[in-house]
Parts: structure tokens; sequence; C-alpha cells
């Protein structure tokens, strides 16, 4: 069974969530307490607001809200604190007003709704209590609202795969439990604010497939509890950070592929302790040797194809956790190591460089297509034709 990519993994992180959160519509909370009558009216506006859609269904106003709707849950006290919905294509228009009534929600997600549709709110800024915001998959427009800030208790942030436009507004640093951030597929341009390196409590960062541009702020290294980091897909310029070396409390995937970086990666990026690796797809120039080790215990993926690195693979101490090696279409020298062969590969790509020697042997080796290994100056052996 292969192990999922990085990327991989961020493209289905939503589709993932929004499926939990279809178990939770089939699922209404059961709760002793009587909904209240003001959420009620609330709830039931927006349904008439989306002309009884589908996904309402359950929304009888003769029926208790806490106790047989789905997608809903309550406090004690019956007050609204969870409103789910997801995957409905009748759905159609902008999010109403009332959305902005329920004072005690905790939990909102409308997410997965292709004909969701306008600007995010500013009449949403009433939601005080609110921890969780996923409007994602949906086709909002406009900006991403400075009132985000003004919602102390937010930990989670998703808004990806819609069509915001605008920069990511510096003011997001306001807000002190933020944990993750989902901001991938949109059309956000200008640079990621060096503010957001003050959120301590930031663990995800996901900024994948926009237009953003500038230099990664090295402000992000103070964020000791980040483990993924993803800003894959646009048009950041300059190199890594030096500091990104720091990287060492908690292990980081870490993921900026197809952008406009270039020159050498500083050497003090070799020490940061990093899981999952992809530079592919830059103008990286210069010598990436140190980033593989034999001390790299939890690396289990790099991928550095596509660029300009030129320096003499044969002296690099493979990792000995290793699972994917992509380093094709570079100029790198000399021959792979012998341990090669006893790494757990599942996925390798060497082609398009100035190798030569001897491929080493291993049973995992053999199950490689031979273009993997193809175009470099003097290969030979399995799976290519065996040397003379």
């Amino acid at each position: 069974m292969q192990v999922p990519t990085l990327k991989c993994s961020l493209l289905s992180f939503t589709f993932t969530f929004t499926f939990l959160l279809v178990l939770l519509s089939l699922n209404p909370a059961s709760s002793a307490a009587v909904c209240n009558t003001d959420d009620q009216k609330s709830l039931l506006e927006i349904k008439y607001h989306f002309n009884n859609a589908s996904t309402f269904t359950t929304w009888d106003p003769n029926t208790d809200c806490c106790t047989n709707w789905s997608g809903i849950q309550c406090d004690a006290q019956g007050r609204v604190t969870m409103l789910a919905t997801s995957i409905a294509d009748d759905v159609v228009g902008e999010i109403p007003p009332a959305m902005g009534e329920l004072p005690y929600l905790q939990f909102l997600a409308f997410s997965n709704l292709p004909h969701l549709s306008g600007t995010i709110p500013s009449f949403l800024s009433k939601l005080t209590n609110l921890q969780h915001l996923d409007l994602s998959l949906n086709n909002l427009t406009g900006p991403i609202p400075d009132f985000l800030s003004q919602l102390k208790d937010l930990d989670d942030i998703d808004l990806s795969s819609n069509s915001l436009t605008g920069s990511i507004p510096s003011s997001l640093s306001q807000l002190p439990k933020l944990r993750t951030i989902n901001l991938g597929t949109n059309k956000l341009s200008g640079p990621i604010p060096p503010s957001l390196g003050s959120i301590k409590t930031l663990v995800q960062i996901y900024l994948y497939s926009n237009s953003l541009s500038g230099s990664i702020p090295s402000s992000l290294s103070r964020l000791h509890e980040l483990n993924e980091l993803a800003l894959w897909d646009n048009k950041l310029t300059g190199t890594i950070p030096a500091s990104f070396g720091s990287f060492r409390n908690s292990d980081i995937s870490l993921d900026l592929s197809s952008n406009k970086l270039s020159g050498s990666i500083p050497r003090s990026f070799g020490k940061a302790n990093i899981t999952q690796l992809d530079i592919s797809k830059n103008k990286f120039t210069g010598d990436a040797s140190f980033l593989f080790s034999r001390d790299k215990t939890v690396l289990s993926s790099i991928v550095m194809s596509n660029n300009l690195f030129k320096f003499d693979f044969s002296k690099v101490d493979l990792p000995l956790g290793l699972k994917r090696l992509g380093i094709s279409h570079n100029m790198i020298l000399g021959s792979l190591p012998k341990r090669l062969g006893q790494l757990p590969l599942y996925r390798i790509d060497v082609s398009f460089n100035q190798l030569c020697g001897k491929i080493p042997t291993g049973r995992r080796l053999k199950q490689f297509d031979a273009a993997k290994f193809s175009n470099n100056k003097c290969w030979c052996g399995l799976p290519l034709p065996p040397c003379n």
C-alpha cells in the first residue's frame, strides 16, 4: 500500500472533513434541552432563504431543532452550537443574514455547496463564540474579510476552494487561538503576511494554489508547533529562509513546489526536522546534498525535481526510512549510493541527470519502470540493460 504524498493529503483533507460532516448530519444530537425559539426561528429563515432545499428536509417547524434536525447540535440550554450542511446542489444563493443571528454558534460548516455564492458577509462577525469556520468548496467571491480577527475563539478557518480575491489580511494575526488556516485554491495575491509568524498556536498553514508573490517570511520559523506548511503552486520568489533550520521541535511537512524560488538553499535548513519535503519545479541551484543524511530518521519523502541542482550524489548518505526520492531533471553527478536498494521506496525518479555507474541492486528497485532511471550519463543494471 502506497504512502500518500503531502500534496494528495492536502487535496483530500477538505473532502475527508466534508464526509465527516455528512455523518454528523445523519446523526442529529440527542439532547433533553428544548430548542430556543429565537434560534429555531433563525434556522427556519435559513431554510426558507434557500427555498426549502433538500438538505433541510428534517427541519420541520413542528419538531424540536435540537433533537430532530440534521446538522444541528445544541447546548444544555437549547442554544444552537453547531450548524453543519454540505454536499447539496440545490442550496443556491448567498449566505443569509439569519446565519448571523445564532449567538451561541461554535461550529459553522457550510461547505461543498457549488451554488453558494456572494461574499463572506459582515454579519458573521456577530458569531463571537465561533471556534470552527468552514466555508470551503463553494463559489464565494470577494476578499477575506478583516472582521474575522474579531472572532477571538476561532481555532480553525477553512475557506479553501472558492474564488476569493485580494490579499491575506494581516489582521488574522490577532486570532490568539488559531491552529489551522486553509486558504488554498483561491485567487489570492500579494505577499504572505509576516505577522502570521506571531500566531504561536498555528499548527497547519495551507496557502497552496493561489497567486501569492514575494518571499517566504522568515517569521514563520517562530511557529514551533507548526507541522504542515503548504505553499505550492504560487508565484513566490527568493529562497528558503535560513531561519527555517530552526524547525526542530516538531516534525514538519513542507511543500514549496511550483513557485519561482531560486538561488542556493541555506545550509542551516539541513538541520530542520523535515518529514516530507517538496521543493520541485523551482529554480534552485548549487548543492543540496546536506538535505540527506543517515541521522534524518523522520525524513520519508524528498522531491527536488525540475531545478538546477548540481552535486555529487555518490557522497549522499540516505536516511533509512526514505520512501520517496525525486531528483529528476537536474544536473546531479556521481552514482547512486548502494544503500538505495535497502530502502523502503515506493516511488523514485532519478531521470534526466548526469549520473553514471551501476544501479544498486535491491528487490524494491526492480519494481520501478526504466524511465525513472533514463536519460543519464552512463547507467547500467536493472531495470536498464546489464553492465558489460
